[in-house]
């Protein structure tokens, strides 16, 4: 999900052109799909964003868009091994390659890969099924309602609320590869890379773990700024390479209202299968952060200063695809720094956002408060929703751990204070 990733020899490729949609009812199967009325559809994109490209849908539309099921496909020509990967796919999803199961998901904000096989012209093809007849079966109550939400039964579903809350967002809830479907040729041979990044005394600390293949023969951790450059080789152990990289009296990221925040280009430098292979890591800062609750305090503290923050709630920048350009993210960013903030919160009820939004932050030096998505309700506790939370929460703290931005996660939104509006008694919701 994010520019630290798994690499074969090749490139990744983003699938972006040639996809159609179609609409069908709920319940709906592939055997009739050439029935559907196929369309031009953008990717990643939303049920919302293609009909209204397809000027089918417009905000004052009443259709009810999770009563539907949506389809996607995309004609691909390929040959050879290669890894198909999918950023997230709102929300009860099946994909199909050449009408076999290849997999299915019932969380958007979890990442999918998939080895296959390829030989030629291969459709590949994504249902979301309709959301309604869900939750519309009788399961188990919470501890208390959410009046701000129609349906009570979402607590049951790792989706959005964003287009499903009346009155605070509009009614174009997320459906669909609403992040990137992608491509890499070739078998995989470099597995999913880890930065563990600190400061200690006066030294800044960087520990990288490598999954890997048989393929490597050597690896090379390497940090540069300016005319300063640090390079650490790798070890194998295990299966998998260990580095440490130590960068004598760093200059340090701060928040843009307390100084620079300076930043470091950080790469992997690896020979795999005898070919030299670059692996970016993007810009990599080093920082402190401490949260103080002495007393009964709530102080951030960043480099072992106090700092006041001041700023706002983030909300995607288009509601209805849920996607921008990069340019896009970093012009938005830039003026929440010129407007005098240092500080955005990514609140529960939206979604996780784009790699480029949080490189934004940190080249703009604000502050990230990031919100796990969980907002308001009582959500439930079963091994099988749990698992899926697991699987959320580590994607998305190796994703963002990194940044220097990052401030702070918390784990819900809300949820006592629709507890106590709704008149709960306090023991019910308070630990």
């Amino acid at each position: 999900m994010s520019g630290i990733r798994s690499v074969a020899c090749t490139p990744r490729v983003e699938l972006r052109e040639g996809w159609q949609f179609a609409t069908a009812a709920a319940g709906s199967t592939p055997d009739r799909r050439q029935d559907w009325n196929w369309q031009p559809a953008s990717v990643p994109g939303t049920a919302a964003s293609a009909l209204r490209d397809a000027g089918q849908w417009t905000w004052d539309d009443p259709r009810t868009l999770d009563a539907e099921d949506f389809w996607w496909r995309l004609h691909l020509v390929e040959s050879g091994a290669a890894t198909l990967g999918f950023d997230g796919i709102a929300t009860l999803a099946d994909v199909w390659l050449d009408g076999k199961p290849l997999l299915g998901s019932d969380n958007m904000f979890v990442a999918h890969r998939v080895a296959v096989e390829l030989n030629g012209n291969h459709e590949l093809l994504i249902r979301c099924r309709a959301l309604a007849p869900e939750l519309a079966i009788r399961r188990p109550r919470p501890r208390w309602r959410v009046p701000m939400l129609r349906e009570q039964q979402l607590r049951w579903f790792r989706t959005s609320l964003l287009g499903r809350t009346p009155g605070w967002s509009p009614p174009c809830p997320p459906i669909g590869p609403w992040r990137p479907v992608w491509i890499e040729k070739g078998a995989p041979t470099v597995g999913e890379p880890t930065l563990d990044i600190g400061v200690e005394g006066d030294n800044g600390i960087v520990d990288v773990v490598l999954e890997s293949g048989d393929g490597i023969e050597s690896a090379i951790l390497i940090f540069e700024r300016d005319e300063q450059r640090v390079v650490s080789g790798l070890e194998r152990h295990d299966g998998r390479w260990l580095g440490r990289l130590i960068v004598n009296d760093p200059v340090l990221w701060w928040p843009h209202t307390h100084g620079e925040p300076a930043l470091y280009r950080a790469w992997l430098e690896l020979v795999v299968a005898g070919v030299a292979v670059r692996l970016d890591l993007g810009q990599r800062g080093f920082r402190t952060i401490r949260i103080d609750r002495d007393a009964g305090d709530f102080r951030i503290m960043v480099n072992g200063v106090d700092v006041f923050c001041r700023g706002a709630c983030w909300t995607p920048l288009d509601a209805v695809s849920l996607n921008a350009p990069a340019e896009a993210y970093e012009s938005a960013v830039d003026q929440v720094r010129d407007a005098g903030m240092n500080m955005l919160r990514v609140a529960g009820p939206t979604v996780y956002e784009a790699d480029a939004f949080y490189e934004a932050m940190d080249r703009a030096g604000i502050l990230l408060w990031q919100d796990l998505m969980f907002a308001n309700m009582d959500y439930p506790e079963d091994p099988g929703f749990v698992a899926g939370v697991v699987a959320e929460v580590e994607q998305q703290l190796a994703r963002l751990k990194p940044h220097a931005c990052l401030a702070l996660v918390c784990g819900n939104s809300e949820g006592e204070q629709q507890a106590a509006m709704g008149s709960a008694p306090r023991e019910r919701w308070s630990p």
